[in-house]
Parts: C-alpha cells; structure tokens; sequence
C-alpha cells in the first residue's frame, strides 16, 4: 500500500510538523511507497525517509494519478493547515485530528479575508439552519460562536474515511459532532531522542546560565492567556519567600497582542522569571531535561494534546496539568492536576508547594511519568496501530 502523508514537516515551526518528524520513520516498514504533500516549501528530512516528496501548490491534480491512500494531519493553524483542509475535502483518506477546536481556524479561512457567506456556509454545514441563524446573528452583534457548540469539526469528519485523535475526550467530542464517524484513539507520540545517560540537571542549569542549585519550574511551547501562566505566576510570587532558590523559566514564543512581560512588571517577578523566546530545539530539549517542576496547565481545552507536556514526561519531569479534556485522562500518578476556575491559584500553589519541598515526590512522579510514556506512547507501537487503521478503514474491515 502507498500512503501520501500530508501534514507540516520541518523546517516549519509547528508541533505537528515536530510529531510527523517522529512518527514517519516508524510509518516507513509499513508501505511500500511514501510521498510527502507539502504545500510551497521544500521539507527538511532524511535522505530515503520518503520516496518522493509533492508540492500540493504546483500540481493539485496530481491525486488522479497517484495510487496512494491520503494521511491527512489536521491542525488549527491556518498558514499550515489550509491546503490540508481543502485538499481533505476532495480526496477522502485518513485524518489525523489534532485539535478539537477548529473554530478559530475558519475564522481565519473566512471572515479574516472578508468571506462573511463562507463564514456562514460552515456554520451552516455544522448544525443546518439552526447554524445559518447562529452564524448571521454573531455577525450582526459582533460576538463570537460558542466553541461548545461550533467547534466546526464536521466537514472533517464527514469528509475522512476514518478518523485518529489522541484522546477519549475528542473521541466523544467528534462523536456528538457527527456520529457515523469512524474514530479510533491512538495515543500520541514520545517526541524525546533516547537519552541513556543525560546530563545531570545540575550541569544542564549552569550551560543555560543558570545557577546549579536552583529550583527550576519550567513551561513550555507559545505562551498565551489559555496556557494559564499568569495564575501559575501568581501563586509563584506567593512562594517567594519560602522557596528563594525557585526560578521560572517559559521556553517559547509570546502569542501575538498578549502583554505577558507586562504581568511580570506588575507582579514584580521579572528578576526570577526568565522568557526565552523561540529556541532552537536542542536548546529547547535541554531546558526540558534541566527542569525540577514542569507547568502544563490548558483552559480551555478541546481535546488537543500537547507535545511539551509529553516531552516533559518522558524526561521524569513531574509536571502540573488542568484537570479537563484529555489531560484529565492522563494517570494521577504520573501528573499533578490542578482545577480550573475559582480556587486555581490556590490549587496551584498548593501543587508547587508540594513538590518544590519534597525531591522524593518529584522523582516518584516523574518515573511514573517516564513509565507512562514509554509505554503508551513508544513510536514503534504508535505507528503499527496507524497502519493497522489505515488498512482497515480502506478495506472496510472492522477494528
């Protein structure tokens, strides 16, 4: 069987396009033939990994004539994802659906450019007539759809022969979206090269510019409002004066409009709060490994995973989650979760506390973190269960 395998690839900075780099050498010994879809720009990956690699922006009709089952990776960001969408549309194959909440991203295909009736059309195709009027009147009022009820998953789904997600929580979500489709879960990948003898975190510190003995809490990927870091930087400035060895470190790129750095103004904690910005992966790896404490939080949540907090894991980082969506499904052993809305800060305080003063309990978490990841996630096991599933979706077998 041939699989064109269309998602973002390296160089582009995208956490799909970091899971795609893991997963395909595993999808490799399955097929007899691999071709990348790309859309505009030449990938980075080994030499041999892929038989041929199509640019989907030269040729569109280039599928009349290869015999190769589509393995579509669907995200939410627009200047990745929008030839994925539209090329899903005309040639059915298998969807990888990453993110739960594809709202945001039709907002950007259509009102973004001026398309008010395209805006409408997909809100129309996602609940009929009752999604025309919700679509017109959020128009006229200025106000957003409710990501509830429009997570506008359903042109998706109804166009995949079949469906992977990475959690029950978007299982059940697409499920109510459009019933008839067929889902299956897969757990994500452990996106960490093996490392069998690491450096200590001491040494991993001090070649960051760190102070080896620091307590180090780290939060990873693009910082915005839904990460949650500014409670998490409120119940951190609480613990000042009982932990002053305790540095913060967000490793990633500040979302577009948010003022975060104005927070840490506010909250006097720009001395004990280092913002990296985008690093270079190796950079970002380890920063991974260096870290005492990992915070993951996410609300809301729509069934996305997070590449970071499994990274985290798999170094034996005990990590802080919301408790919602497909975090919530994660073991309690392996994470520390936390609720959101009212008590948050409390809550979060009081889980950094713990682990801050206790070295023992971080590393009980962390190897049940380890554990969990090598065992779910290993990308060798992963990529069987896609094969499995592509086959039989395409021969109409049952799972």
């Amino acid at each position: 069987m041939n699989l064109a395998y269309v998602s973002p690839l390296p160089p582009l900075p995208s956490g799909v396009a970091d899971y795609s780099a893991v997963l395909l050498p595993h999808l490799r010994p399955h097929f007899s033939r691999i071709v990348a879809v790309v859309d505009g720009y030449a990938p980075h990956l080994p030499l041999g990994l892929v038989d041929q690699v199509h640019d989907a922006s030269q040729e569109p009709d280039w599928w009349l004539r290869e015999q190769a089952v589509p393995l579509y990776h669907m995200g939410n960001h627009p200047a990745y994802h929008r030839y994925i969408y539209r090329l899903l549309q005309r040639v059915p194959g298998v969807t990888v659906l990453h993110d739960g909440n594809l709202l945001p991203f039709v907002h950007e295909l259509t009102l973004a450019r001026g398309e008010r009736s395209a805006f409408v059309r997909e809100a129309g195709f996602e609940r009929g007539r009752e999604g025309v009027r919700a679509a017109w009147d959020s128009l006229r009022q200025a106000l957003p759809l409710p990501p509830d009820d429009y997570p506008m998953l359903g042109r998706v789904l109804r166009a995949s022969l079949g469906v992977i997600v990475h959690n029950r929580y978007l299982y059940e979500r697409g499920k109510q979206v459009y019933p008839q489709a067929r889902l299956t879960v897969i757990p994500h990948l452990d996106l960490m090269p093996p490392d069998p003898n690491p450096p200590p975190r001491r040494d991993l510190k001090a070649s960051l510019g760190l102070e080896p003995d620091v307590l180090l809490i780290g939060a990873f990927g693009f910082i915005a409002p839904s990460k949650r870091l500014e409670p998490a930087l409120r119940a951190f400035s609480r613990l000042r004066e009982e932990f002053p060895q305790a540095r913060l470190v967000c490793v990633g790129q500040v979302v577009e409009g948010y003022n975060f750095r104005a927070s840490l103004k506010e909250m006097g904690l720009e001395d004990v709060v280092r913002v990296t910005g985008y690093v270079p992966m190796e950079t970002f790896r380890r920063y991974l490994r260096a870290v005492d404490v990992g915070v993951n939080l996410r609300y809301p949540t729509w069934g996305e995973s997070s590449g970071p907090l499994l990274r985290l894991m798999a170094c034996g980082v005990p990590t802080l989650v919301t408790d919602a969506g497909g975090f919530a499904e994660l073991p309690d052993e392996a994470v520390v979760k936390v609720p959101a809305g009212p008590g948050e800060v409390e809550a979060i305080e009081t889980a950094l506390r713990a682990l801050l003063s206790d070295p023992q309990r971080r590393a009980t978490i962390g190897e049940a973190a380890r554990a969990f990841i090598a065992d779910e996630c290993d990308p060798t096991r992963v990529a069987e269960r896609y094969a499995t599933f592509i086959r039989a979706t395409v021969c109409g077998s049952s799972m």
